[in-house]
């Protein structure tokens, strides 16, 4: 049961790292700013914003109708340079726990709405009808999305259509997670439905939404539904035909943007690493003017990279080899091959990979990372192994989210 406190004012002092406004006492209130008094609600889940009651400068309308409902944004009620200096200071801060100070932390470099390229989606069945959009924030029940300013509209304009078919092959109850991904020839569409054995009609079903709605490829629960042509990506001089599934930079700006500043920190170098290099986003336009080798552990990534490297004329001496760079990371010996390095890793960062090249003789090593927590974590290795970090630069490609993408440049003192 809900307790209402109509006088439970709280202050709030800061916007903490994930997105939610923070109390002196450590309480959190989604939605709030920095300096607003809120009155709140206390429930098993936690505060409920229940109203402003001291606004701050820095609050300004949502650009979505879902905001609140859905939880694919928290910050949207935040103005838009306050909203990427809060992004930087959160790197600032992360650098900071670990002791990294007065490093060049630039400004955040704004991604424009609409751009988002990938959006995994989830589908339930109601009483009412099929809902189809994020889960709500802290819930595993869906807001039916009828508009979103962050995905790409070629993504956006084709969900009613995707309910409308759900409508007559979800059965009662059941549910679908939907991968869409937007590459250069067309839509990928991943469906996992479970429980759903598909019949022969199901397929030719499928098979003609995917041709109407101009779907290049359509999977159901592993299964091929129709592929009228490769989905690819075009990196450099080379299309690489993407593995369902496989990882891609969440928008093709921010990517542009990250390759822009690998390029410029790396354009003396001779030999490059790429490590978690993915399909190749990085290592084919690099190996237009350097000797690269890529290394990740996706094996149908990695394939489809070496596919292309091999079929592309024009560039430079490059390899691609699978491996497990978390169990099996390039040993120092190996790493003092290059003069520079590539290291684009997960969420959880890269450890292990890290303390090999902070005790190699790689003088150039340019990071992309989505966590400052693990960043910094990292980055402090690397210092305490004799590198002096030079920039790091925020990138706001997950927009009005509290996720923060970096690139960093690490020169050996």
């Amino acid at each position: 049961m809900t307790a209402s406190h109509p006088d439970n004012i709280l202050h709030i002092l800061r916007v903490g790292h994930k997105g939610d406004g923070e109390t002196a006492d450590g309480a959190f209130v989604p939605y709030t700013l920095e300096g607003e008094e809120v009155a709140i609600e206390q429930d098993a889940d936690g505060s409920k914003l229940i109203r402003i009651v001291k606004r701050s400068p820095h609050r300004v309308d949502p650009a979505c109708r879902h905001y609140g409902i859905c939880g694919g944004c928290s910050l949207q009620h935040m103005e838009a340079s306050a909203y990427r200096d809060w992004k930087r200071q959160q790197v600032i801060i992360a650098l900071e726990q670990r002791s990294l100070t007065g490093i060049n932390v630039e400004p955040t470099i704004a991604i424009a709405p609409g751009t988002r390229r990938r959006a995994s989606m989830s589908a339930r069945r109601t009483g009412e009808g099929i809902v189809l959009g994020f889960h709500e924030r802290g819930s595993h029940f869906i807001a039916d999305m009828e508009v979103c300013p962050v995905l790409h509209p070629d993504l956006m304009k084709i969900v009613p259509r995707l309910r409308g078919a759900l409508a007559e092959e979800l059965p009662d109850r059941g549910s679908s997670e939907i991968m869409l991904t937007l590459t250069d020839t067309g839509i990928d569409a991943f469906f996992a439905i479970p429980g759903l054995k598909l019949d022969r009609d199901q397929r030719a079903r499928f098979a003609m939404l995917a041709d109407r709605l101009r779907i290049v490829r359509m999977t159901i629960n592993g299964e091929m539904i129709l592929q009228s042509a490769p989905p690819a990506m075009t990196w450099g001089p080379a299309s690489v035909p993407i593995p369902a599934g496989v990882f891609l930079q969440a928008t093709r700006e921010a990517e542009a943007t990250m390759l822009a500043h690998v390029s410029e920190d790396l354009a003396k170098a001779k030999k490059i690493a790429d490590l978690f290099s993915g399909c190749g986003a990085f290592t084919l336009p690099l190996a237009m003017n350097h000797a690269v080798s890529a290394y990740d552990s996706e094996t149908d990534a990695i394939a489809a990279l070496g596919q292309t490297l091999r079929a592309t004329q024009g560039l430079k001496p490059t390899h691609a080899e699978r491996r497990d760079l978390f169990r099996r990371p390039l040993l120092k010996g190996e790493l003092d091959a290059f003069d520079a390095v590539v290291i684009d890793p997960p969420r959880a960062g890269a450890r292990s990979q890290v303390e090999q090249l902070a005790l190699s003789k790689v003088q150039r090593i340019a990071s992309i990372s989505c966590n400052p927590a693990t960043f910094a974590r990292d980055a402090r290795i690397l210092v305490d192994g004799g590198y002096e970090l030079k920039v790091v630069r925020p990138v706001d490609q997950f927009l009005w989210s509290a996720h923060v993408e970096l690139t960093a440049l690490f020169e050996r003192r």
